[in-house]
């Protein structure tokens, strides 16, 4: 058996170390004659001379290359829909990855396995979505279960997210109402309170995920769900209604495609985070944001409140 998953892929990158967003770019795709990192006109750059500036006078690089790029070799899932880069240098540690327990992962299982079926899995902007189950318009998805409706977050919304490191339920037993704090979600940027979209009951927590708050992102739609609660009566004819917030196939398709362009507007207008050339959403852009920037973001498109 292969002691290193075959998805897992090696690539060597350049990025500039001083910008406030990293964008990661193909080493092999990069035009050395016409670039200006790799010319004296870096002087000229913006993030080089505020950096310069900082320097101590008379300390000026005086190197034909920008001193503030860098080049990397990174790894990355071959699978997974949104291309997280990890420094090669970062898996001399042991990790899943590179043992025999690639083969318990969830992309993996899905790609090589066929746990998921070739028509209930799609990718929209870089996002998985599951056309199996419904969502809301908080990032929540939802999935009638044995007379229960369980919910988890959607792949946009566990990337908004970030890295999650506790999940609290206010109310583990009992009633919910429709608005009302569901679930909290302790992450690395801050704290984010998720209202339940439905009133019902809290019937069963997902305490592996709990525990393995890691699953919440590796896999959204499957062992990363959260709660399964039974629906009040009158609750569950919303599920059917888009005007209500909820989205099943083909709408939550268009929906998902133009909350990521709205994502994108967000960034640039509101944060400045240039993504005018239709650059790929990475986790690393979340690393160059700061917990106002973030919280910003969580207002925006996760808490949702009904009326």
């Amino acid at each position: 058996m292969e002691t290193k998953c075959p998805f897992l892929k090696d690539q060597k990158v350049a990025f500039c170390k001083v910008f406030p967003a990293r964008k990661m770019i193909p080493y092999d795709r990069l035009c050395l004659q016409d670039n200006i990192c790799m010319k004296e006109e870096h002087r000229n750059c913006p993030s080089y001379r505020e950096k310069e500036g900082e320097r101590v006078s008379g300390h000026s690089s005086n190197k034909k290359v920008c001193p503030y790029m860098e080049v990397e070799e990174v790894l990355f899932c071959g699978v997974y829909p949104v291309k997280k880069m990890i420094p090669s240098s970062a898996f001399k540690l042991e990790c899943p990855c590179t043992t025999e327990a690639y083969i318990d992962c969830p992309a993996y299982r899905q790609i090589a396995q066929g746990d998921v079926a070739p028509n209930e899995a799609v990718t929209v902007r870089g996002f998985l979505l599951d056309d199996t189950v419904y969502y809301h318009r908080g990032h929540l998805w939802l999935q009638r279960v044995n007379g229960k409706v369980r919910l988890g977050f959607d792949d946009f919304g566990q990337w908004l997210l970030g890295d999650i490191e506790k999940i609290t339920f206010p109310h583990r037993e009992g009633q919910v109402e429709r608005s009302q704090p569901l679930l909290r979600i302790s992450c690395s940027h801050g704290t984010a309170e998720i209202a339940s979209p439905l009133s019902g009951t809290v019937m069963k927590v997902n305490e592996g995920a709990c525990r393995d708050t890691s699953l919440i992102s590796t896999d959204p739609y499957g062992k990363g769900w959260l709660v399964e609660l039974r629906l009040a009566k009158d609750e569950v004819d919303r599920l059917e209604q888009q005007g209500e917030g909820f989205f099943s196939t083909p709408q939550a398709r268009r929906w998902l495609k133009a909350e990521v362009d709205r994502l994108h507007d967000v960034l640039e207008t509101e944060i400045g985070v240039t993504m005018s050339d239709g650059g790929q959403l990475t986790s690393n852009l979340l690393d160059a944001i700061t917990k106002k920037q973030w919280g910003l973001l969580i207002k925006t498109f996760l808490r949702k409140k009904e009326g």
